[in-house]
């Protein structure tokens, strides 16, 4: 058995289950191989919660608190789940004493996400003899198709599986719009977390282990016609939803194989049985076509609502592209690039710079006459003569810098990180060390990279950091600097060539600077997703340099220094590497790749300003980020900065009581602020910003604290651990 611990999560909410749920948890503790912790989440039912508390008073029992429904239950489980692996186990089912061992047995291979067991029916009224096995999917148990020993699926089943706790966190958790609720029999919310999961876990892989058996309790109401076509047609609903979040290559691949192998031959089987005398083989062989065409009915009826409804609102209006440039106004004319695809820019995103220091930011329109960078200088206008090439204030050929080391930590994305590489080389001042930090890796790619790269004048480093967490990341790090200085970012950014000589000139300019920060500016603006996040302002903190600190430097902000975020970003912050260390680095319990899922770069910028240091953005330091271009990753993205900002505020009253008094007393402007954050402006061109992003981050805000509590409680061994070299 692996030696990681185990979290079993039970997920229930009808009181009328109630002798199944207490059956349930029964099996859990009784098993050969004990869980770590068993967790019960009651989905929205008081009563049910407070009866199972009573029952169970070894067992850690807790209400949703997300959504309703089966997904946010689940999620709500997982995020106070301890053990490296979450199993999760219907309610309705019992478990064998040797399900929880052979399930986790396979958490040895580095590459397994997740394994998933074998849910036998156990009929309350006998099983119909009309019921073919391949549609014991219809009752949440394993069907004739499945492999008949351990071997890869596309995605678990629900009733019984194990994953990696990591890996449901990292993927944002099942997706609450999927999922069956007290009222709705829809599903598939494990099947496009597990597509999620590959995608985000390239190597990985899910397994389907016959010998990790449970019985599943199917009520005689299940055991009809009515109830077997109704829940086939949910499925196609399901299959439907999860086609238009994945793609339907992705999320119908396996049904593609089920529907040509698995129901022929079901369906030539129980002919044959027919045949033989066996009645029932007809029925069996009819109700194979009804559950195929119920099915294929959802599938089509959830199209046809969605074009209705489509039909019923008004489309997103088009969106061009849009061209960022970042454009030194005395270099010499160059051309502009293409726009991908048939559609050209329309217009030009412009950041211009004066010897490296920015001076203005313009929209400019593109048509048939705009081809240089000199054409845009002029259409511009009042920046400086176009093509006036001026001589450079740094000489040609980049130095080292031998006291600074740049930190990236990354995630199986070499390409991305190569990339981010070769613009650090680029630069017209190198760092004298680079490491790269791999983090949870899945595979052994990002170390290949790294042992192969040279960076002439600069020594590049691998360090490897197995606890999941961008500040875990930053802290093994930290732990390795020798240098005076050290810049963080990201490995999916491309920095400007005169970034590190702008962020450490920072440190040079003013002996006080402990933190220096810089401008992030978009990398592409193709898709209305990235020209949504570049207009509501999130990376941008304006082209004037800006000294914060607890003396003169304070903002005209009631709310300050806890609202972190008009210091900087994570993706392009330096530090003095001694006072880092002394603040105790950076936070395990916050940061991509926990439950927090943000705010490791807010708690450090508030810890330097709590500590009496002095945090200078520098807006010359530039990198160029790439926003994410699809609507599902900017969901997500916005929910996260929510939970992280959320997480860090009950970080500051926990560290400092006082900030409670702060935000209490301005509650009023907190709430202004943040009702700008949620509901930007129109801009010029685009859609209004979606109500449903609004929503989703202020979700993400309301679970912060919470996040960050059960997170703190993970990492409370980390502590003194953050900064120990």
């Amino acid at each position: 058995m692996t030696g990681e611990r185990a979290s079993v999560i039970v997920c229930a909410n009808s009181s009328d289950r109630f002798p199944q749920l207490v059956a349930a948890v029964g099996s859990v503790l009784g098993q050969t191989r004990p869980p770590a912790e068993a967790v019960v989440v009651i989905d929205h039912n008081p009563g049910l919660f407070e009866r199972t508390a009573r029952r169970f008073p070894e067992v850690t029992v807790l209400e949703n608190t997300g959504p309703p429904g089966l997904s946010g239950a689940r999620n709500t489980g997982t995020a106070a789940a301890t053990g490296g692996i979450v199993v999760y186990l219907d309610d309705d089912a019992v478990a064998e004493p040797g399900w929880l061992e052979a399930l986790t047995a396979h958490f040895v291979r580095p590459e397994v996400l997740g394994v998933s067991g074998f849910a036998e029916p156990r009929w309350a009224a006998g099983r119909p003899r009309w019921w073919p096995d391949e549609f014991d999917w219809v009752v949440g148990c394993s069907y004739r198709g499945l492999p008949e020993s351990v071997g890869p699926v596309r995605n678990l089943m629900g009733c019984t599986m194990a994953l990696r706790r990591d890996v449901v966190e990292t993927v944002g958790g099942f997706d609450t719009a999927l999922g069956r609720t007290g009222s709705g029999a829809a599903g598939c919310e494990e099947t496009e977390l597990c597509i999620r999961a590959v995608e985000g876990f390239p190597g990985g892989v899910f397994l389907h282990d016959p010998g990790a058996r449970v019985r599943h309790h199917v009520p005689s109401a299940r055991g009809t016609v009515a109830y077997f076509r109704s829940r086939c047609f949910a499925e196609g609903v399901s299959k439907r939803l999860v086609s238009r979040r994945t793609g339907a290559g992705a999320a119908l691949s396996t049904e593609a194989a089920y529907v040509r192998r698995a129901l022929p031959t079901g369906i030539v089987r129980d002919l044959a049985d027919a045949v033989r005398g066996d009645a029932a083989g007809l029925a069996r062989a009819a109700v194979i076509a009804v559950g195929l065409g119920a099915t294929a009915a959802g599938f089509l009826a959830a199209g046809l609502r969605s074009a209705r409804s489509s039909a019923a609102e008004p489309p997103l209006p088009p969106v061009a592209p849009v061209l960022p440039l970042v454009i030194e106004v005395g270099d010499p004319p160059r051309p502009l690039p293409a726009a991908p695809g048939d559609r050209p820019y329309a217009r030009a995103w412009c950041l211009f710079l004066d010897d490296g220091v920015p001076v203005g930011e313009r929209e400019v329109e593109l048509d048939g006459t705009v081809a240089t960078t000199a054409d845009v200088l002029a259409r511009a206008g009042g920046l400086a003569a176009p093509g006036a090439a001026r001589p450079r204030s740094q000489a040609d050929g980049a130095r080292t810098r031998d006291d600074t080391t740049v930190v990236i930590a990354t995630r199986a994305r070499p390409a991305r990180l190569a990339e981010c590489l070769d613009s650090i080389a680029a630069g017209t001042i190198l760092p004298g060390r680079v490491a790269v930090v791999d983090n949870a890796r899945p595979d052994d790619q990002t170390e290949k990279l790294i042992r192969g790269y040279r960076i002439e004048g600069s020594v590049v480093e691998y360090v490897r950091e197995d606890r999941p967490g961008l500040a875990h990341a930053h802290n093994a790090a930290l732990r390795c600097v020798v240098t005076d200085l050290v810049a963080f970012t990201d490995d999916d950014v491309w920095v400007h060539e005169r970034w590190l000589e702008n962020i450490t000139g920072a440190f040079d300019a003013d002996p006080e600077t402990v933190c220096a920060t810089g401008m992030i500016a978009p990398r592409e603006l193709d898709t209305v997703a990235q020209q949504w996040v570049e207009a509501q302002g999130v990376y941008s903190k304006g082209l004037r340099r800006l000294v914060f600190d607890n003396a003169e430097h304070r903002a005209d902000n009631p709310m300050y220094p806890y609202a972190a975020g008009a210091f900087g970003s994570g993706a392009n912050m330096a530090f003095r590497t001694d006072q880092l260390r002394a603040i105790g680095g950076f936070d395990g319990a916050l940061g991509t790749g926990t439950v927090t899922r943000g705010g490791d770069d807010l708690a450090v910028f508030y810890d330097v300003i709590r500590h009496g240091g002095r945090l200078t953005y520098a807006p010359s330091a530039i990198v160029l980020h790439p926003h994410h271009r699809d609507y599902a990753a900017l969901r997500r993205q916005v929910y996260g900065y929510g939970a992280g900002l959320g997480a860090h505020l009950m970080r500051c009253v926990l560290d400092e009581p006082r900030a409670a008094v702060t935000m209490v007393r301005h509650h009023r402007a907190a709430a202004a602020r943040l009702a700008t954050i949620l509901n930007p402006p129109p801009a010029r061109g685009l859609p209004a910003y979606p109500r449903d992003l609004s929503r989703a981050q202020r979700s993400g805000l309301a679970t912060g604290p919470a996040r960050y509590l059960i997170s703190r409680y993970r990492t409370r061994g980390d502590v003194r651990e953050r900064i120990a070299t």
